[in-house]
């Protein structure tokens, strides 16, 4: 992850590597505006989007104040390596600290994004399951109501021959409904038996489990 990365180049950058304090300057700009677009929603993002969400970022957990916290420590740390000064060691020691806390927030932030994700993509699923099994009722419905159609106008003889006419033209758009039912179910079945790391439509967002990584 991004805040490991950002806490062994700022050690790297302490003993004198150059490069290391480049780096890390890199990291914390992705770090802070990934955070500040998943937090708000910005961009390809989904943002806070649920109640358990909410309450991670900033209820009990704190995760938002506590990420906000380490950004602005690493910021500091950067800075006195920088300019020189003798509480370098002793920012960078701070950052250390929070390394492994840290961590485990943004491991659980990530759990929690997969199971919403996951939840998301079972009620999808279920959605369109529910679509077209009602489709498919629609069809056999309306195919009755065809035949029955047929049956009077036949019954009628000559004078149910425009009503016949009638149940034809029916007849053709049930059958026009027909593949469209099988289309969509056809296609739901297809996503059901996809294997899992196929891109889905919640999938065309960037992944928020995978923002910090």
């Amino acid at each position: 992850m991004l805040s490991q990365r950002i806490v062994l180049h700022v050690l790297l950058a302490s003993h004198g590597d150059g490069a290391a304090l480049m780096v890390v300057k890199d990291c914390l700009t992705t770090f802070a505006q990934t955070h500040a677009d998943l937090v708000s929603g910005d961009g390809p993002l989904t943002g806070v989007f649920s109640e358990a969400l909410h309450q991670l970022y900033f209820g009990t957990r704190g995760a938002d104040e506590r990420i906000q916290r380490f950004i602005a420590q690493a910021h500091h740390a950067v800075s006195c390596l920088e300019s020189g000064t003798t509480d370098g060691r002793e920012k960078t020691d701070a950052l250390v600290v929070q390394a492994t806390p840290l961590l485990e927030l943004l491991q659980e932030i990530t759990l929690a994004y997969q199971q919403k994700m996951r939840s998301v993509e079972t009620a999808s699923l279920k959605r369109q399951s529910d679509i077209a099994e009602r489709l498919g009722n629609i069809s056999t419905q309306s195919n009755i109501v065809a035949l029955n159609a047929r049956i009077a106008a036949a019954r009628a003889g000559q004078f149910g021959r425009e009503f016949a006419v009638i149940t034809t033209v029916l007849a053709d758009i049930i059958k026009e409904m027909d593949q469209l039912i099988h289309s969509v179910v056809n296609t739901h079945s297809a996503d059901e038996a996809s294997p899992r790391s196929s891109v889905r439509p919640q999938d065309q967002h960037i992944r928020a489990d995978r923002a910090f990584q």
